[in-house]
């Protein structure tokens, strides 16, 4: 996953890089992995691949847009590392 992705509150950039290092929550990654592998203490290839699915799932958000807004995908943001998801907004940053 090359893409990259412009995290703001605001309008406070509080992230701008690659989308796969985007800051996801540690307990997110765990219960995503017992519900995939049944695995509760996750090694790294289990990681990798409840990273990636989690990152699927977030650029299907972008599918026709470019710009999503926290107050519009709480559930959807939840896996984020960030507090008040309702605040931010991501931006995917496309290829041209």
């Amino acid at each position: 996953m090359k893409e990259k992705v412009i995290i703001k509150r605001l309008e406070e950039v509080i992230y701008k890089g690659r989308l796969l290092n985007i800051p996801i929550k540690e307990d997110h990654i765990v219960k995503k992995s017992i519900e995939v592998f049944g695995d509760d203490e996750p090694c790294i290839i289990h990681q990798s691949f409840v990273i990636k699915e989690i990152l699927t799932n977030l650029l299907e958000l972008f599918k026709d847009k470019d710009i999503i807004k926290g107050k519009d995908y709480i559930e959807g943001l939840s896996f984020l590392n960030y507090e008040e998801i309702e605040s931010i907004s991501l931006e995917l940053v496309r290829k041209k």
